[in-house]
């Protein structure tokens, strides 16, 4: 075997690599503001569905393990947070917190197991961390049934929000 031949395989690699590479990088130029745009209305529809229509801008405040902090109208001030359930980072949520009470909370997203862990998702049980105020009112909320991880991250998201808001 020449050296040509042993060394033609590694060669012919490289280059595929290195165009496959270049490709990525002009996708990822040519999508970054249409996924970046996108990103922005679901944001953007997710605050007014949950906390109505009104101004709101996102802080330059920030917080470990928050997202992004966004300032509403009122005293209102939403944490956009991603945490971990069932799944990694599979629950990405708002939640409004006004006068150091919870608000609201919207999913962004729920990555969880569909049928068991989305159910974190359900209008009903999201409405029983309304009004809480404290990490032990958070740990007395009760957990779904058969999504005690998804419960556990949106509990640590809730108990994460209510730490950012009171050193805000």
């Amino acid at each position: 075997m020449t050296k040509k031949e042993m060394f033609m395989p590694t060669i012919v690699l490289a280059i595929i690599c290195i165009v496959i590479s270049g490709a990525l990088v002009f996708v990822n130029y040519i999508t970054k503001d249409a996924i970046a745009e996108t990103n922005a209305k679901t944001l953007n529809d997710t605050l007014v569905s949950t906390f109505g229509d009104g101004e709101y801008n996102v802080s330059s405040r920030t917080f470990e393990g928050i997202t992004s902090i966004i300032d509403g109208e009122d005293g209102l001030c939403v944490y956009e947070i991603t945490t971990d359930g069932y799944s990694s980072d599979g629950i990405h949520v708002l939640i409004g917190i006004r006068d150091g009470e919870v608000e609201g909370i919207s999913f962004v997203s729920c990555g969880e197991t569909p049928g068991l862990g989305t159910k974190v998702n359900d209008a009903e049980y999201l409405s029983s961390y309304e009004g809480i105020s404290s990490d032990t009112e958070v740990d007395e909320t009760d957990a779904v049934t058969g999504a005690t991880f998804s419960s556990t991250g949106l509990k640590t998201a809730v108990k994460l929000a209510l730490e950012a808001d009171k050193e805000g």
